[in-house]
C-alpha cells in the first residue's frame, strides 16, 4: 500500500491563509462559528492540492462555494419565540392547561 503526502510549504500556507482572510475567514470568524471557518479552510486547502495555485482562482472559487464570511454570520435574533421552538416547560403546561379546563 502507497500513499502520497501533500506537503504545503509556508508560503504556500501563508498564501492560503491571505485567502481566507481577505474572503472574511479571519481568527474573529473562527471564534464566531468555527464550524464554518472549518469548513472554508478545508475547502481552500482541497483547491489548493487539486492544483488550483492562484490566489485570485481560490477566493472566486471560495466566495463562490461559500461565499464571503460577513453574508454566513449569523444574527442573535430568532424568528421563533424561545418556547415556540422548545415547548413550554412541564411548570406552565399544567398551569395552562388548568386554566383551559376552567369554564370561562
Amino acid at each position: 500500500m502507497s500513499s502520497t503526502v501533500d506537503t504545503i510549504s509556508p508560503s504556500d500556507r501563508r498564501m492560503i491563509q491571505s485567502v481566507l482572510d481577505d474572503a472574511g475567514y479571519d481568527s474573529g470568524f473562527l471564534a464566531e462559528d468555527h464550524h464554518l471557518f472549518n469548513t472554508a479552510a478545508l475547502l481552500v486547502t482541497k483547491l489548493f492540492l487539486a492544483g488550483e495555485g492562484s490566489r485570485s482562482g481560490l477566493a472566486a472559487k471560495l466566495e463562490y462555494q461559500l461565499g464571503k464570511a460577513a453574508k454566513n454570520r449569523r444574527t442573535c435574533a430568532f424568528s421563533l419565540p424561545r418556547y415556540a421552538i422548545q415547548g413550554l416547560p412541564i411548570e406552565l403546561q399544567s398551569r395552562n392547561l388548568a386554566q383551559q379546563k376552567r369554564p370561562g
